[in-house]
């Protein structure tokens, strides 16, 4: 994080001072850009006077010659205009963020009061902000302020999106992806200009979770036993029904003596016949896969795919079959669109808005590759 701060000032800290360099510094002043020029702004070459040069507080002026500024509070505003006022005075407030930055607060940056005031304040966004959570903003601001420029020559990238059935999202549905910029004020002439080198792109949703695999067909057991006795068969074993039961040859004998031994059967062989059915379960079918990570700051170039499905179990014997594969996760959003939904019960997560909040205008450079997500123009 490296944010700085500048002004078109302070002028006069000694020396003297003349109307002919007032006039330059007021009223024909160019403003700087964050690539270290300057260019026109809201300026014009007409000859100044004392009236000129009194400090201007009305917060509907958007281009006060003498601003009111937190540094120009010893500047008259309607009579005993002294040119000893002047002493370190402003034109103009510059804030400038490079580097990298997560969830950029713009609003508690040191403006020095001046944000209620009519100065011209401009917010150069030279580096990177981004968010690694889809429920806050990568730089917001949030308060009363007038003639407020964001001027974006960097990149404002929303939070991705997890996916669905991934640590910290919801089980099922993909999570939204995060806005990049937030802006809400009750002030006035709030701008957002976008440099031709800008990214505003909100964040991918997370792709939805992948439907469990359908359960395996069920199966059925078929066994058979016999069970046998001399004279009587026993039952069947547990599990088993007897369905039927006949006689064999004979199994016992006996010596009948008449004219001499005649062999008799005393008692003959029994049989059983047991049958035991029962069902088995199928398989029960894999769990989804995952869904993907949305695009977003923490996911530029990564992949957006989701998982692979978890195999099925195996089914209980007896022509059971096995439970099938899951479904895959689907993938999350790219940059501001929605991730993608499965067969599952939920949905993937929204893509998420470039720029949220209100009464703010957006210029500049304005298309597919600068600004990626609604906006409220």
């Amino acid at each position: 994080m490296s944010v700085s701060v500048s002004k078109a000032g302070p002028y006069y800290a000694s020396g003297e001072i003349k109307f002919s360099s007032l006039r330059s510094n007021f009223r024909a002043q160019q403003r700087k850009t964050t690539s270290g020029g300057s260019e026109t702004f809201n300026t014009d070459n007409a000859a100044i006077s004392a009236s000129d040069l009194l400090r201007n507080t009305d917060t509907a002026e958007q281009n006060p010659i003498v601003p009111d500024s937190t540094e120009n509070n010893n500047v008259a505003t309607s009579n005993n205009l002294k040119l000893s006022q002047f002493r370190n005075s402003v034109k103009y407030y510059y804030i400038t963020q490079s580097g990298t930055d997560e969830n950029f607060d713009i609003d508690t940056q040191n403006w020095n009061t001046n944000l209620a005031k009519n100065i011209n304040k401009f917010m150069f966004i030279d580096g990177t902000c981004g968010s690694n959570s889809s429920s806050s903003v990568s730089a917001s601001f949030n308060a009363i302020a007038y003639n407020l420029i964001f001027d974006v020559y960097g990149s404002i990238l929303g939070a991705s999106g997890k996916g669905g059935g991934t640590s910290g999202a919801p089980a099922v549905s993909g999570e939204a992806g995060g806005t990049a910029m937030s802006v809400s004020s009750s002030g006035g002439n709030i701008e957002i200009l976008v440099r031709s080198g800008a990214r505003i792109y909100g964040g991918g949703g997370g792709g939805e979770k992948g439907a469990q695999g359908a359960n395996g067909s069920g199966g059925q057991c078929y066994n058979e036993t016999t069970t046998s006795g001399c004279g009587g068969a026993p039952g069947c074993p547990g599990g088993y029904n007897s369905v039927s039961e006949w006689s064999g040859g004979c199994c016992l004998t006996y010596c009948e003596w008449c004219w001499g031994c005649c062999v008799r059967c005393s008692n003959y062989t029994k049989y059983r016949r047991c049958v035991q059915q029962y069902n088995t379960s199928g398989g029960t079918g894999g769990a989804g896969g995952a869904g993907g990570l949305g695009r977003g700051y923490s996911n530029e170039s990564g992949s957006l795919a989701g998982s692979g499905g978890s195999g099925g179990s195996g089914g209980g014997g007896c022509g059971a079959t096995s439970g099938a594969t899951g479904e895959t996760g689907g993938s999350g959003g790219d940059w501001a669109s929605s991730g993608s939904n499965t067969n599952n019960s939920g949905n993937g997560g929204g893509g998420a808005v470039a720029i949220s909040g209100s009464n703010y205008s957006v210029t500049g450079t304005i298309n597919s590759s600068t600004v990626k997500g609604a906006y409220n123009p």
